[in-house]
């Protein structure tokens, strides 16, 4: 099994107020899928939802309608087992919304959703502001590991932050 590193992306578990903790087991058994054994992996390392310190931006196989100038999007989080950001609870909140073949197992900024689908086992976008959901999932990844390697660190990000720390402020004027 391929060991699955976030390397140069500072990943770390997002210490919340809840103290709701599930078992992989009941989160598999409640979303009625098996996750793959390199995801579950993962989430038995950090627990809880995982959220990386220096950003963490992917390139889709499909182009979306929300994709920076050079193709990218972001991750902001991975929902892990505990906390308000756990996988059961996310995937309540989306149940009526994301095409019934997909869970969710992250979001991107804006809301959007990163799922993994039941059937195929690829990775996919979920664009909430889609008309339809024909148009709502864009994939991003043939399956979790591929999705994983894929990570980059955000260097627009660093970027943003360098400025803001060498000038003391938000603000320009």
């Amino acid at each position: 099994m391929d060991t699955i590193t976030f390397d140069g992306l500072g990943a770390r578990e997002l210490l919340e107020s809840s103290k709701k903790t599930f078992a992989i087991e009941n989160v598999q058994s409640e979303l009625d899928f098996k996750f793959p054994p390199e995801y579950s992996t993962v989430l038995e390392e950090f627990k809880g939802p995982i959220v990386f310190n220096n950003g963490a931006t992917f390139k889709p196989i499909q182009e979306t309608p929300v994709d920076s100038e050079n193709g990218f999007l972001s991750l902001e989080i991975l929902y892990g087992l505990r906390g308000n950001s756990n996988l059961i609870d996310k995937n309540n909140m989306y149940n009526e919304q994301i095409p019934s073949n997909l869970i969710t197992i992250g979001e991107s900024s804006g809301g959007d959703q990163i799922c993994l689908s039941c059937k195929t086992g690829k990775v996919y976008f979920w664009y909430h502001e889609a008309k339809t959901e024909e148009y709502s999932a864009y994939e991003i990844s043939n399956n979790i590991i591929e999705f994983f390697s894929s990570l980059k660190k955000d260097d627009e990000q660093h970027e943003i932050k360098k400025d803001i720390d060498e000038s003391g402020s938000f603000l320009e004027f």
